[in-house]
């Protein structure tokens, strides 16, 4: 999979006829796998090149609209879930002010056609693009004689009655039922992060703890004690990790932190992948020091059930 990363890069690049979708692609999640699956197959029916175009950063938090403060992948993130797809080419387009003032007629014509060699538009159901999001299947399709390209839809994959989209899964991240939110994903939800130095308050009380330094934008899923996977220069280890603030010490901050239990190593510096297998119990502020280790000794014994280890 070829990564192209930037409209000036792009205007350097002479590239094939290509199938193409677009869209911001957040969480890359089981509607999102769907799609991608109806365009590689329509680029190898045509002998074109698989070619997903997305944005960072999110749209919405350059457009101000409610509904999105925080994303699901970081664009690392995204790109390694893209990776697993059969794609041949994504297209990351910084989502400035000038790319948001570009009406969809000319999006098709400027970035799609001229840059991308479009034959074949690969369109979610719901997905809108250009300025005001004006641009959509029936738009794109009375476009398609003009520019010579061919266009199809693809329809919303459901989960228990409902089209999955992506703030859905954000909503049930944050405040709701995180098995449902993974059921969405398709995988389990995961936090991709360098190991910073703590307080060492784990330690002294027999649970050592890696803490997380979590990029800006990256959303935190709710507080709790999560059954968890770390995944450290690609080494799996089991583990129990917990999102929130240290009540019992009387600490607000939130912080992500992991008590891996058969690493003892040095990660400081490290990146981890820490990927949240179930969530378990809420946050409780114990009484004593004492109380909580006695939570964390039962916690552990509750996640290496889960885990089945």
């Amino acid at each position: 999979m070829k990564v192209i990363c930037g409209k000036s890069q792009l205007e350097r690049e002479t590239i094939g006829e290509t199938s193409v979708t677009v869209g911001t692609f957040d969480g890359v999640h089981r509607g999102h796998v769907a799609l991608i699956e109806r365009l590689v197959k329509a680029a190898r029916d045509t002998n074109s090149l698989a070619t997903l175009l997305t944005f960072d950063p999110h749209p919405q938090l350059i457009l101000g609209r409610k509904g999105c403060t925080e994303v699901l992948n970081t664009k690392d993130e995204k790109l390694h879930l893209l990776s697993k797809l059969n794609l041949d080419l994504v297209v990351i387009l910084e989502f400035n002010q000038q790319l948001a003032s570009l009406d969809a007629g000319n999006f098709i014509q400027r970035i799609l056609i001229e840059h991308l060699n479009m034959k074949h538009f690969v369109i979610g159901y719901d997905h809108s693009f250009g300025k005001d999001r004006q641009g959509n299947f029936e738009m794109a399709r009375s476009l398609s004689e003009r520019y010579g390209y061919s266009v199809e839809m693809v329809g919303p994959v459901y989960d228990d009655g409902r089209p999955i989209k992506s703030s859905s899964i954000r909503r049930e991240l944050k405040t709701g039922d995180y098995d449902e939110a993974a059921a969405m994903l398709g995988y389990k939800y995961f936090l991709t992060g360098d190991v910073i130095k703590g307080y060492g308050a784990g330690r002294r009380l027999g649970y050592p703890t890696l803490n997380l330094n979590i990029p800006p934008g990256k959303l935190i899923p709710k507080d709790g004690v999560y059954a968890a996977w770390a995944e450290i220069d690609d080494v799996k280890y089991a583990g129990m990790a917990y999102i929130g603030g240290r009540l019992t010490f009387g600490d607000q901050t939130i912080c992500v932190e992991a008590n891996l239990f058969n690493f003892s190593g040095d990660a400081l510096g490290k990146s981890v992948k820490l990927s949240l297998e179930k969530y378990t119990r809420p946050p409780i502020k114990f009484e004593s020091p004492e109380y909580l280790v006695a939570a964390l000794a039962k916690d552990e014994m509750e996640i290496k059930r889960i885990l089945n280890i």
